[in-house]
């Protein structure tokens, strides 16, 4: 049996506990929110505050992760992926980011490896089959990326990198109506998205 003292001890222990997770959660999130107006250096020490408190924190480990990688620092950025990865091996994001930073670093095998994983988590995840098929398109293995991109399509219709890809693989096979099509949903989403306006010029121009 536990004295007076000794419950309240807990008590303080759990509290103290959930605080710290608290403020590494919303440190994280905060950071994400930097990450994606491009303020990438002050994204990395929120993350690093976040990860003070909790160095087991999923979100800050991935966020910093991604933050790197778009600095370009990319076998940092795998190294936060690992780490999440042992903290929870079923975290599908970062075995889907440590397939970006690996895409960059033309690594396109073991890219492959990390983002079948990630399916294998989770089927119905798009954003992996968008970045399988950008890693199988840039192996050339055109007619595996057409699959998976019409698997992103599918399970994300406004998701505009999964068009720019699909056209890619589309245009690889020298589908080249089609891959226009594909370029010209993609820049309806997001209208800055460059990739698919030179893809719409590319494929034109082969008509």
């Amino acid at each position: 049996m536990y004295s007076s003292k000794g419950i309240v001890l807990i008590i303080l222990f759990l509290i103290t506990c959930h605080v710290a997770a608290s403020s590494a959660e919303d440190l994280a999130t905060e950071g994400n929110l930097l990450y994606d107006q491009d303020q990438f250096e002050e994204a990395l020490d929120v993350f690093d505050q976040a990860l003070a408190i909790d160095p087991h924190n999923l979100e800050a480990l991935n966020g910093k992760g991604k933050t790197l990688k778009s600095l370009g620092r990319y076998e940092e950025a795998i190294d936060l992926y690992d780490m999440a990865i042992s903290v929870d091996p079923r975290y599908k994001k970062a075995w889907n980011n440590k397939g970006i930073a690996l895409i960059y670093l033309e690594e396109y095998d073991e890219a492959l490896e990390m983002l079948n994983e990630s399916l294998r988590l989770d089927p119905g995840y798009a954003k992996a089959y968008s970045n399988r098929a950008w890693c199988l398109n840039l192996a050339g293995r055109y007619r595996e990326a057409l699959e998976s991109a019409r698997n992103a399509t599918n399970l994300l219709p406004d998701y505009a990198l999964g068009w720019d890809n699909l056209g890619n693989a589309q245009y690889g096979l020298e589908m080249y109506p089609d891959a226009v099509r594909s370029y010209e949903t993609a820049l309806e989403i997001d209208p800055s998205l460059s990739e698919a306006q030179e893809g719409i010029e590319k494929a034109k121009a082969e008509i």
